[in-house]
């Protein structure tokens, strides 16, 4: 099992060793091993291996059109996971929710971090 989460304004992704209800003990492929706490966790995952999941939501983040996912977003605070289903598809897979968050993140012109993994559509004013 894999888990995904934020770390220092970084997202990473690593093997699950250990899990409490507080915390994970996590293992990145460059074989450091980390603490994260419960509340830095955006998702757990079993497949992709983190490497490959990157590799593919780096590929498709460029191609999401930031003004239409400007006009799916929700005008109320929401996740990374809620706009990609709302852009893609409802059963969009996970190396569309990750490019739709590495995207969020990389255009604060448009989105606005609004916690772990949460964002909020930026004024009309400031878009144009």
């Amino acid at each position: 099992m894999y888990l995904l989460f934020e770390e220092s304004g970084k997202f990473l992704a690593g093997r699950i060793l250990s899990e409490t209800d507080s915390s994970a003990q996590v293992e990145l492929d460059s074989g450091k091993r980390v603490k994260v706490k419960a509340n830095n966790t955006l998702l757990k995952f079993a497949k992709p291996a983190p490497a490959k999941l990157w590799a593919q939501a780096q590929a498709i983040a460029p191609e999401i059109e930031l003004d239409l996912a400007w006009e799916f977003a929700s005008e109320d605070e929401f996740g990374f996971a809620d706009l990609a289903r709302d852009y893609f598809s409802s059963d969009t897979d996970l190396p569309h929710q990750i490019a739709a968050l590495l995207r969020l993140h990389e255009s604060p012109h448009y989105f606005r971090r609004a916690g772990k993994g949460r964002f909020r559509k930026a004024p009309q004013e400031q878009v144009q």
